[in-house]
């Protein structure tokens, strides 16, 4: 059909592009100092004290907290753990509002709008 060829085309020009992006890439690339962290961070000032304060302490997970993400309300946040709990919590009251147990597969939480 028409707008088949019509894909073909574009795709046969996007690859006959390609490669001059791709010079032109590596072209500004070189332009660019090479540096390795080390290099960089001999200029950078180190930073005042920062101390931190403990506000409220969660407790709940039997063992070590691998992930946590707060909602957009800021007040809630969910957490996962090694005992493999994914808990949703209540951060001013520090309660528990939802828990999901013995998931052994969970390695890290996220949310998406109101849902775990």
């Amino acid at each position: 059909t028409a707008g088949h060829g019509l894909h073909e085309n574009e795709m046969l020009a996007s690859i006959k592009i390609r490669p001059s992006l791709k010079d032109k890439l590596e072209e500004e690339k070189a332009k660019l100092p090479d540096l390795e962290l080390h290099q960089v961070a001999k200029h950078v000032e180190a930073p005042e004290q920062f101390v931190m304060k403990t506000r409220r302490t969660l407790t709940g997970h039997g063992n070590k907290v691998l992930c946590m993400d707060w909602f957009k309300n800021k007040r809630r946040m969910v957490t996962s753990s090694q005992d493999g709990k994914v808990v949703v919590w209540d951060s001013f009251t520090t309660n528990k509002d939802h828990w999901v147990g013995h998931v052994p597969w969970t390695v890290c939480a996220g949310l998406s709008n109101t849902r775990i």
